[in-house]
């Protein structure tokens, strides 16, 4: 088709999900098809999706039914598609079930978009067009953003994960942990710079496991790093696994370009539960590595991932958990219910914390991260920060965000500025999770 095809794309689930839509569209504009800002306009829809918890998988059943009734009423979309992890998990009940795609697309065949819309523009019978399974070799590059979140460009380093957390499906959804060459990432992140990006977030299942030929975690820092142009790296999602003292080093002595702030998930503060959960760390590890990280990396500041009522938890290992939350002192955490996913190792454990059990904990869990932040955040008025503006603020008129190297929101006010800016600012109270600040100037 001369003019291409208009393609509305839905992302549901983590910055992996963003950046592969960003890759569609990127291969997809470069066979003459075009981005369509909403479902009934557009040629195509396609549904970029997520199968880490059931409630996601629900959502997108429950919207595929959606586009199919608005289909009905207005001829638009033409055609539904269903890509990611839903994909490779659900690919014959997408393509074949009472409310199916036309087309199914997993994680490692998005070159293959371009061919199948082609298909389907030709096709005369109701089948759907259904493309699954891993592919060593496939690396996607998603072309730089206008307008990329927080000012930071997502670049993908490897996919897959090689862990075999027993609560996890992402190795079965994803496959196998295989990395991106280094030479595609540092042309990928010279290409972001060129386009006038200033920052990267590199982004992996457990990102801190990269092991390419050439280079660990720690040496790509180092080779990114030198990349003429290039002001911040950030990364997510880190392992405490992988989380060494030469690699938190490395991190402390490029600290004037790699982010002092790491995003590391415990999951538990449960020995007994860590080992249930496969993650091939203890309790003590883990506070050794907070420990070397304030050690070594100057203002560095932590998030951190929490399941509640995993198989067997008792009230003696929530309570270890709610007292690593205090020990370590987390900006942010994500927190969550344990529940099955289909053939995962967990699945086959009994599931014996009952839901209200599993209600109660995760309130308190979140209630006692809201005290310890309420501490953090109060020991932080009257200092004096370095900030990145990144955008205007929704509300109040006239004002705007910005965020620290060490990933924290600020608020400010009454100043003219502009984005990509690095200000100097005075903290004057916080609301939330945002800090308020004044300029520098006005401080004095």
């Amino acid at each position: 088709m001369s003019d291409g095809y208009s393609v509305y794309f839905e992302t549901y689930g983590c910055q992996m999900n963003v950046y592969d839509t960003a890759a569609m569209d990127g291969i997809l504009a470069g066979h003459g098809h075009h981005r369509a800002e909403a479902p009934e306009c557009a040629d195509v829809a396609l549904l970029n999706t997520c199968s880490v918890r059931e409630h996601a998988e629900h959502k997108v059943v429950s919207r595929l039914g959606e586009l199919r009734k608005l289909r009905r009423e207005c001829g638009r979309p033409r055609w539904i598609g269903v890509c990611g992890c839903m994909a490779e998990r659900l690919a014959e009940s997408l393509a074949r079930g009472p409310n199916p795609a036309d087309l199914v697309v997993g994680v490692d065949s998005y070159d293959r978009l371009p061919g199948m819309l082609d298909a389907l523009g030709s096709a005369a019978g109701s089948a759907a067009f259904v493309a699954t399974g891993h592919h060593d070799d496939v690396h996607y590059v998603a072309p730089p953003l206008e307008r990329p979140t927080h000012n930071s460009h997502l670049v993908t380093i490897h996919k897959g994960c090689d862990y075999r957390c027993t609560y996890c499906i992402v190795p079965a959804t994803r496959g196998p942990q295989r990395e991106k060459p280094l030479a595609m990432i540092l042309d990928e992140i010279r290409a972001v710079v060129a386009a006038g990006g200033r920052e990267v977030t590199l982004l992996g299942q457990n990102v801190t496991a990269y092991a390419g030929p050439e280079t660990d975690f720690a040496g790509l820092l180092r080779r990114i790093a030198d990349v003429p142009g290039l002001r911040r790296i950030r990364f997510l999602t880190g392992h405490p696994r992988d989380m060494r003292e030469p690699l938190i080093r490395t991190i402390g002595e490029l600290s004037g370009i790699v982010a002092p702030w790491l995003h590391v998930p415990a999951q538990s503060g449960s020995d007994r539960v860590l080992r249930r959960m496969k993650r091939l760390y203890s309790r003590a590890d883990y506070l050794t590595m907070v420990e070397q990280a304030r050690r070594h990396i100057p203002d560095v500041t932590f998030s951190g991932d929490f399941i509640v009522g995993f198989p067997g938890e008792s009230d003696g290992d929530f309570r270890h958990t709610l007292e690593m939350v205090r020990e370590v002192g987390y900006d942010q955490t994500f927190n969550f219910k344990y529940s099955a996913r289909p053939d995962t190792p967990a699945a086959r454990l009994e599931d014996d914390v009952p839901v209200d059990v599993k209600k109660e904990r995760l309130a308190e869990l979140m209630a006692e991260q809201e005290q310890s932040w309420r501490r953090t955040a109060a020991a932080q008025t009257g200092r004096r920060w370095r900030v990145l503006v990144e955008e205007a603020a929704r509300r109040p008129e006239g004002a705007w965000i910005a965020r620290s190297a060490n990933n924290r929101k600020v608020l400010l006010r009454g100043t003219s500025t502009e984005p990509g800016a690095e200000i100097d600012v005075r903290i004057t109270g916080c609301e939330g999770t945002t800090f308020l600040a004044a300029t520098q100037p006005d401080a004095r």
